[in-house]
This record gives C-alpha cells, structure tokens and sequence, in this order.
C-alpha cells in the first residue's frame, strides 16, 4: 500500500500551529520537506534568534563565518514574514553590527509584535527609536548597553503590561554602573507613558535615577515589581518603601542582591521594608 501524505493535506492555519512548537531553526528547516512545505514557516508567529546556538570557539575565522551564518539566517525569515508577530526573540550579544541589529527590529515592530525581548550588546549601541512606537506592545524585555535609549515623547504604550529592564547579565561584576543622562530620560518617559504597566523589572541603578514623580504612572496596575543588582542604596530602599506605600494592586516586591550583599546586612533590609506601611494587604516581599 502506498504511503500517503496526509500531514501535508492539512490546512495552513494547523501546520502552522504544528511549527509553533518548533525552535524557528527547526520551523525552517521544515522549507526542505516538500513544495508544500516551502513557505509555511513564514506564518509562524513567534520568531526567536540567538547567536549561542550557531558560535563554535574552535578559532576566529569559524566564528566569522558562524556568524555569517546567523545572520543570513536571521535575514531569511524576516524577508519573507508577512504575517503579525506575537512574539520576537532576539540574542546576540557579539560582534553583530548595530545597523543590521536596526533593520531586524524595525521589521518586528512593522509586523505588529507584541511581545518583544532584546539582548544584545553592539559598540556604540543607540536603541532605534522605532521600537518605542509600537502600540502593540504588551511585553518589552530589554537587555543591553547602549549609550542613549531613544524613547520618543508623546507616544503612548497603552497595552505595555510587563517591561523588563537590565544593563548586562554579569551584574554581580559590575561595582559603578554608569547610565547617561538620556538612558535616564528614556527611561522615565517609557515608564511615563506605559498606564498599564503590570509587571516591572529593573536594575537599581535605574530605580535610583528615576524621578518619585514616575511612581505616579504606576500607582494603579503595577501588581509585581523587582529590583535586579541591588547594593543596598539607601535612595532605592526609600523609593521601594514609597511604592509599597502607594502601590494598591502589588502583589510582590522582589529584591535581587549582588552576591557580596551579607545575609545581615539583607535580614536588616527586610525588617526595614516589613516594617515599613503597605497600601496593598496582599503583598509579599522577597529578598535574595
């Protein structure tokens, strides 16, 4: 009896939904199996790049030519997507240039994303200001170092509900972390604009730069916040006692310490904050 294809008979909307539970890797590899095959992973809606999966260390010219790779690779899907995107990955944290980095983002925001994590760290990296004027957001994840965020005024993030924000993922190294006077700005107009705003993670160099006046924007939604690469700032501590005073829906405060933070010096932190008024009855705070 002959083997028959059935798999391929079904319509897009279910191959589709087969695909999304693929690495995009494996989503495009799926071009090869047949003509039918060919386009269907550009309907995909989650796309998720990271450059570990194609780096070797074997010596600088395969990792050249690895990264080559990742970009064409990048490139292909994004060329031909023409579909919404609900979700859009993308690490690569080396030697991929900020004006590829620009483009790739840019296409997202045009394909409507709504839930958006970057982690990269390009040279002389200044964040595309068109990431900021996608109204679709419900999700933004931000880990880099750049010189300046470049958040537009007046644009509004009415659907924002979650942002994360971190300076490098070696936190625990880093003993006088430097933001500029427009990551600041960024930053405050971002979190100004955002009314919506559910969730927020932040590193405490971010927290102690904010102006009070932007706890204003989060007074009503904001149900869990934390605090990344926290030295025990007195400022910080203040601000977190201010928001546990004002912040109705929080349901939890989370502190994450640098690991050279002692286990007195966190147990005092905590009497400090426990004993401080919370306008929330239901929250909880947690202390690492």
């Amino acid at each position: 009896m002959e083997d028959v294809d059935r798999i391929s008979d079904l319509p897009d909307s279910i191959l589709t939904h087969i695909l999304s539970f693929l690495s995009t890797k494996e989503a495009v590899g799926t071009s090869i199996l047949s003509s039918r095959w060919r386009y269907i992973f550009t309907l995909v809606p989650n796309l998720h790049f990271d450059l570990v999966d194609y780096l070797c260390h074997k010596n600088l010219e395969s990792c050249i030519l690895h990264i080559k790779s990742f970009i064409s690779f990048v490139d292909k899907p994004l060329s031909l997507h023409e579909t919404s995107l609900d979700r859009f990955h993308l690490k690569c944290r080396e030697m991929v240039h900020g004006p590829r980095v620009y483009s790739w983002i840019s296409t997202a925001v045009r394909r409507g994303v709504k839930h958006l994590d970057i982690s990269i760290s390009p040279d002389q990296f200044t964040s595309p200001g068109i990431m900021f004027t996608c109204r679709s957001l419900t999700t933004l994840k931000l880990d880099f170092t750049c010189s300046v965020l470049d958040v537009p005024g007046g644009v509004p993030f009415p659907n924002l509900k979650t942002l994360s924000q971190s300076s490098s993922e070696y936190a625990d190294l880093l003993i006088n972390v430097k933001w500029s006077s427009s990551m600041d700005k960024g930053l405050e107009i971002l979190l100004s604009s955002s009314p919506e705003l559910e969730k927020l993670a932040c590193h405490q160099e971010v927290l102690s730069k904010l102006p009070e006046k932007v706890a204003y924007c989060l007074l009503s939604k904001l149900k869990v916040m934390e605090i990344l690469g926290f030295r025990n700032d007195k400022d910080v501590i203040e601000k977190a006692k201010y928001i546990l005073k004002n912040v109705e829906a929080l349901q939890k405060l989370t502190i994450r310490t640098l690991s050279n933070i002692s286990k007195a010096k966190k147990l005092k932190m905590s009497e400090v904050l426990l004993g401080s008024p919370r306008e929330s009855k239901h929250c909880c705070i947690l202390i690492f």
